[in-house]
């Protein structure tokens, strides 16, 4: 909504909050999160898990709701006021919502092709009777031991859903179900955005709560089933033994600012429509214990579900429990096929990734359609519609990528090195231009400014140190990680493995280059320039640029 000065806001507290949430919980939390869990030491990984909540991720979180709500920008411009020197970070976080949106769609098409599937009289990924079924097919659950061949949920991902080659030759014909699926996963995002949040803001009160429905009725059935109990011991149970080395510690951490969506801006855009007086240190707060709530819940659903499946397989859930997407398109398919009523809870549970994901991909799309508005100076402001239309096309276009035979392959490389190096790199600028250029100090007074309320030293000290340390563990534990990618079980190529690099580098390329520029192009010493950003703050508050 609109006020008095034609500025737009949220209609109210909980539009906000509710798309904050919906925004910060998604595959993240209900797929990656019990994966990663359970490699690290099961009940033992919320150790290093819940210290990077408290000392990076509310603190982080708090700093990008803070900047956008005093600012009133997205990142596209606000960078630029806030540290000159480092203004390349805004075009950077723009270019990894692009690559995000890109990528977090297909897996919206691939869930729309299974909510689809779910309607059939027989679940397809339960029989070996359908057209493209080998004669290497077999039911888990009808056969025991070790078994040659591919499992029926399998072959469908396989051959049916994606159409991979199994050798792993990379096809680049369109698959056309994917094609549709993709097709109307963008038409969805445009009608939820055409207006910004003045659309996505009512429609985040079904999104972003209609998930929890399907999460709690998840679990209520999977803790019945039998083996349930074996699989929660399994994910619950310590072992501590894992915490002896550095990688638990950096995977919870970059669990946590992926849970949350640090480092896109996209915090930054929906903070930026708050009204100056609200309490982003009581939102941030709120917003980590939701998303939190939400990957323990969801990671007692998956090995409530990985237990019975051990259970009426005979295999150890360590033969189950892979990446997420293995739990979300053959561990969870293969487990709701012997449940009684398998149509209706395949229906609810690819109805929930449906929701989980959209509402992960509008903060980002806003992001982007506050930046091309913001862009042009308030000229395309009453054109919305037509901002949100180019941008949906444009990205659909650079998709259909992803809906050829080699799609997973591609996917695959997006994710790793965006998961990775770009996100972590983007929170290390983001955190030292807030730590050691505008001044933690200063943000504190921002606040004060805002609310009334100073924050106290806990805010302080973790923007000032502990943010920044964190941040720069974890960005380079991610660069010596030495686990190669890949792709049919086999390594990925060297090319492959190249174009990766290639894509972490356009991301993060923008910031030195923005660097470079500024240096170049201002006048004084190194020393004035990285003081500009406390006279760029004077002129836009007062100036509304």
């Amino acid at each position: 909504m609109k006020d008095d000065q034609n500025e737009i806001y949220w209609g109210n507290w909980m539009e906000f909050l509710l798309s904050c949430i919906g925004y910060a919980v998604g595959y993240s939390n209900v797929l990656r999160f019990p994966y990663i869990c359970y490699k690290h030491g099961g009940g033992a990984f919320l150790i290093p898990y819940f210290v990077s909540v408290l000392l990076v991720g509310v603190p982080t979180l708090h700093m990008e709701l803070a900047l956008g709500q005093y600012m009133r920008m997205g990142p596209g411009t606000l960078w630029k006021h806030v540290c000159p020197v480092l203004k390349g970070l805004g075009i950077a976080m723009i270019v990894s919502c692009i690559l995000n949106v890109v990528y977090f769609h297909i897996v919206l098409a691939w869930s729309l092709f299974y909510f689809y599937a779910s309607f059939f009289p027989q679940l397809p990924w339960a029989s070996c009777n359908n057209t493209w079924n080998t004669h290497e097919c077999y039911v888990t659950g009808d056969v025991f031991g070790n078994v040659s061949g591919k499992a029926a949920s399998v072959e469908f991902l396989d051959l049916e859903t994606l159409r991979i080659d199994e050798g792993g030759a990379l096809y680049y014909d369109l698959v056309p179900h994917l094609v549709i699926t993709l097709l109307i996963a963008w038409t969805i995002t445009y009608c939820a955005m055409c207006m910004g949040i003045e659309s996505s803001g009512k429609v985040v009160y079904f999104t972003a709560t209609a998930p929890y429905v399907m999460l709690f009725s998840l679990l209520i059935r999977a803790v019945t089933l039998p083996g349930a109990t074996q699989g929660i011991i399994q994910f619950l149970v310590p072992d501590f033994s894992k915490l002896g080395t550095l990688d638990p510690w950096a995977d919870a951490l970059g669990q946590v600012l992926s849970a949350i969506g640090i480092g896109f801006g996209a915090i930054i855009t929906l903070g930026s429509y708050n009204r100056r007086d609200n309490k982003c240190g009581r939102d941030s707060a709120y917003i980590c214990t939701i998303t939190s709530f939400t990957s323990i819940t969801a990671g007692l659903v998956c090995f409530a579900v990985l237990g019975y499946l051990s259970r009426i397989t005979g295999k150890p859930i360590d033969d189950l429990i892979s990446e997420e997407i293995v739990i979300a398109f053959i561990a969870y398919p293969e487990a709701i096929a012997k449940l009684p009523s398998p149509h209706f809870w395949a229906i609810a549970f690819f109805f929930m990734l449906l929701l989980l994901g959209m509402d992960s991909i509008y903060g980002m799309i806003e992001t982007l359609i506050t930046t091309a508005v913001r862009f042009s100076k308030g000229r395309w402001e009453n054109r919305k519609p037509m901002v949100t239309f180019f941008i949906c096309a444009g990205l659909f276009t650079i998709g259909l990528i992803f809906t050829t035979r080699s799609g997973l392959f591609w996917l695959i490389v997006v994710d790793t090195n965006n998961a990775g190096p770009i996100v972590l790199g983007l929170t290390l600028f983001e955190v030292l231009a807030v730590s050691f250029v505008y001044g933690a100090d200063r943000l504190g007074q921002n606040v004060k400014d805002m609310t009334g309320s100073r924050p106290n030293s806990y805010w302080i000290l973790t923007w000032k140190y502990v943010c920044p340390i964190g941040a720069g563990f974890n960005f380079v534990v991610s660069l010596a990680k030495t686990e190669p990618m890949e792709y049919l079980g086999k390594p990925v190529e060297p090319w492959g493995v190249g174009i990766g690099i290639l894509l972490t580098l356009l991301v993060l390329i923008w910031i030195p280059l923005g660097a470079i520029y500024q240096l170049y192009t201002a006048e004084g010493s190194l020393k004035q320039v990285k003081h500009l950003s406390s006279y760029s703050v004077v002129v836009v508050r007062f100036e509304g640029l």
